[in-house]
């Protein structure tokens, strides 16, 4: 099963967000040509370039088609044109101010292709103050308080959070917009600015600490959602997780330390994982984190020993998972591609199974 076979899906994005967002339809079935200008998306050439692309690239554009374009150009945009004539969906993540110098404004969209679906994400959203300044990333991190959260020192995390959720927000977005146009027989114009999705995803913990109006922030709401920390076994790392109090004690009886259970308890709430961690440490150093993992696993508390990717990508669950495929990629060989995270009917979704587009092979179209 491919929920969304027979959706075709026009992408003009660049680096993650969009991107992301168009894989996504993809993986769950979805016909997506990435647009791309002559010398191609940027992020083809960010970090080592594996035939015509980074490996970045190829993970986030799997199971695309593509063209080359240039918009600057009438042929170009004719391309186009003759691109979102039979679109469902198109999607966007240019600065507001760069659509309209090229034709596309909401109502010339609207008039020309009633039906049409259009996602525009963008860092800041299509209008106020900071609308049509540059943002990556680390930016948005930055500027949604989620760098600070919960630290005492600003820490961007190193896999692109904000472009992902962001672009996952935007293909739930697609999909609405797609059941709406069912009900209404009506495309939309919809939005995604990367700043509010940030402010969506922290809403659900750390954020919540700071939304009591007229109140002071509690700012042990962000230090209670971390419930897991990681420790020094013997042989690196292991993860131990508990959240219940059950979970706690049986934690420290199988590290041998449940005498340390009531001073963990006792603790102020806001010190009580801190307090749990302090007593566990040295215990956690004697054994490999295998056999930690194995141990507590008995005693039904969740810990993992840390692994890497390569051994993640090895590990049991994950290959009866059948979360990686490989495919033939014309440019650097057999490629892993990965499937999209649901199950439909017990079966992972039968999608088109191919590689990234390569530069080179995605060629113009006639206008």
């Amino acid at each position: 099963m491919a929920p969304l076979t027979g959706i075709n899906v026009v992408e003009a994005a660049n680096f993650i967000a969009g991107p992301y967002a168009g894989m996504i339809l993809a993986d769950l079935g979805a016909s997506v040509i990435k647009v791309e200008a002559p010398r191609g998306d940027p992020y083809r050439r960010f970090g080592a370039v594996y035939g015509d692309s980074s490996l970045a690239f190829r993970a986030t554009n799997q199971r695309k088609s593509g063209v080359v374009l240039d918009l600057k150009t009438d042929d170009g945009m004719n391309g186009l044109h003759a691109l979102l004539a039979d679109a469902d969906v198109f999607i966007t993540n240019w600065r507001p101010s760069v659509a309209p110098g090229l034709g596309l404004t909401a109502d010339a969209i609207r008039r020309r292709y009633p039906k049409l679906i259009w996602v525009r994400v963008s860092g800041y959203g299509q209008d106020g103050p900071r609308s049509d300044l540059p943002a990556y990333d680390g930016i948005i991190q930055a500027r949604s308080g989620a760098a600070i959260s919960g630290r005492d020192t600003p820490i961007n995390t190193n896999n692109n959070i904000a472009d992902k959720v962001s672009a996952m927000f935007a293909a739930q977005t697609a999909t609405a917009a797609l059941l709406q146009r069912e009900h209404s027989g009506e495309g939309s114009i919809c939005d995604v600015a990367m700043v509010d999705a940030l402010a969506h995803f922290y809403g659900a913990d750390i954020s919540s600490g700071h939304r009591m109006v007229g109140a002071a922030p509690d700012l042990g709401v962000g230090t209670n959602a971390n419930s897991d920390a990681t420790f020094r076994s013997s042989d690196g790392f292991v993860t131990v997780s508990p959240v219940t109090g059950r979970q706690i004690r049986r934690a420290l009886e199988a590290a041998g330390v449940g005498d340390a259970f009531s001073d963990v308890m006792s603790a102020d709430p806001s010190e009580i994982f801190q307090t749990f961690a302090n007593a566990i440490s040295p215990a956690l150093r004697t054994r490999t984190g295998i056999e930690w993992e194995e141990a507590f696993a008995a005693a039904d508390v969740p810990a993992a020993a840390v692994r890497d990717f390569t051994d993640h990508i090895a590990d049991p669950q994950t290959v009866h998972n059948r979360v990686y495929q490989q495919v033939t990629d014309p440019s650097i060989g057999e490629w892993l591609i990965v499937r999209f995270p649901a199950l439909f009917d017990g079966e992972p979704c039968d999608a088109v199974s191919l590689a990234a587009p390569a530069l080179d092979r995605a060629g113009p179209i006639d206008g």
